[in-house]
């Protein structure tokens, strides 16, 4: 019986489609104007990547460039940007909405996996500063300095696959 009100509901729902009559909201349905973007993102487009400005490899002290391997460096020594993906000791974070409105400040929503297994999200505001320095801000953490290293270079493949 419960099978045969299904099949009925069904069959009066596919023929109201079918007739192009309008559906009627029930009581209490309401119809919410929901904005196409956050006020907080107006003008703003988001991006999976960091900012061009903020690619490389980063060290805290110049002597420390280049670094013998970023993932087992000191925390807060080095820093590593290319592209979608942020590495510091002790984690590797990628990029899952990066606010950008064309100034030389990048804001970027981060889904870090740490090297113990846990993982965090969290906000991190990049700027350059002067001639190859960036400023770098985790969430309410104070911003830390980093100068430029070298360039990561893409790794690319040369002729066919053997």
């Amino acid at each position: 019986m419960a099978g045969d009100l299904i099949k009925r509901g069904a069959f009066l729902a596919g023929l109201l489609v079918l007739s192009g009559a309008p559906a009627l909201a029930a009581k209490g349905d309401l119809k919410i104007d929901v904005p196409k973007s956050a006020p907080l993102l107006q003008g703003k487009s988001l991006d999976l990547r960091f900012a061009s400005f903020a690619q490389g490899i980063w060290v805290a002290e110049p002597q420390e460039c280049p670094p013998a391997s970023i993932d087992r460096g000191a925390p807060g020594a080095t820093l590593a940007i290319h592209r979608g993906l942020m590495e510091m000791p002790g984690r590797i974070c990628q990029v899952y909405g990066a606010e950008r409105d064309g100034g030389e400040t990048q804001r970027a929503a981060i889904n870090c996996l740490m090297d113990d297994g846990g993982e965090t999200i969290q906000l991190v505001t990049v700027q350059p500063r002067g001639t190859g320095e960036l400023i770098v801000q985790e969430g309410e953490r104070a911003p830390v300095e980093f100068r430029f290293c070298e360039k990561i270079s893409p790794v690319s493949r040369t002729g066919a696959a053997e």
